[in-house]
């Protein structure tokens, strides 16, 4: 008996603080899940595939972005989100273009060099720019920045060597020495530069990734 007398009060008051918080919330809803916290983009400069020097602040200053981070002879995973991408990228106004980049950065640098970025982009009719590094010499400004890149984002990459006994270096002069591994998704940058919003490689349902942006476009 006195469990309930202590409980019904109790139980008023946390009905009384809901109705209190129920009012309006200053956060957007967003479908994929929130980076909590937001963690600022790092300015970059990489090469795209057209071999012009790609430097992040320069190109998306007040935009919303929508970065996607895969390699070119990735043949099960990489193809669909960039064919989604595509979708995402043809559902939008010339408007909300200009309120937007997006952006593919390679996680295989040693294999997609400006050339396979550009025949990729060709026949994944992708258009938005891809970028990698000017080399893949370990300790080189070039390949430090792709890696702080990686990290930033938050990229888990792993790199499964086919050779024992090889180097790194040594043995991806061989396209099929290794295979790179990477577990990492999409993710929506707000006009702050702000990565706010990201959605895995396996739970992508491109209305959503496209209602996601919009929204963000919403708070330009």
């Amino acid at each position: 008996m006195r469990s309930q007398v202590v409980l019904a009060p109790l139980i008023s008051l946390l009905l009384l603080c809901a109705g209190c918080t129920g009012g309006e919330s200053n956060s957007p809803f967003f479908h994929g899940e929130d980076i909590t916290p937001q963690v600022s983009v790092q300015n970059f400069t990489l090469i795209d595939s057209e071999g012009q020097e790609w430097n992040f602040n320069n190109q998306t200053e007040g935009k919303v972005v929508v970065i996607t981070f895969l390699f070119t002879n990735c043949i099960d995973i990489c193809p669909i989100v960039t064919e989604n991408l595509r979708w995402v990228h043809n559902q939008m106004t010339e408007d909300e273009h200009n309120q937007t980049q997006f952006l593919t950065i390679t996680v295989d640098p040693w294999r997609d060099d400006t050339t396979a970025l550009a025949e990729w982009k060709q026949h994944r009719n992708a258009p938005w720019p891809h970028v990698t590094t000017t080399s893949t010499d370990e300790n080189t400004p070039s390949f430090d920045t792709i890696q702080s890149v990686w990290e930033n984002f938050a990229v888990g990459l792993s790199i499964e060597e086919a050779q024992e006994n090889e180097s790194n270096t040594s043995a991806r002069h061989h396209p099929d020495a290794y295979s790179v591994n990477h577990s990492t998704g999409t993710v929506l940058v707000d006009s702050n530069g702000m990565q706010s919003v990201w959605w895995g490689d396996n739970d992508w349902i491109t209305e959503l990734v496209l209602a996601d942006i919009r929204t963000l476009i919403g708070d330009v």
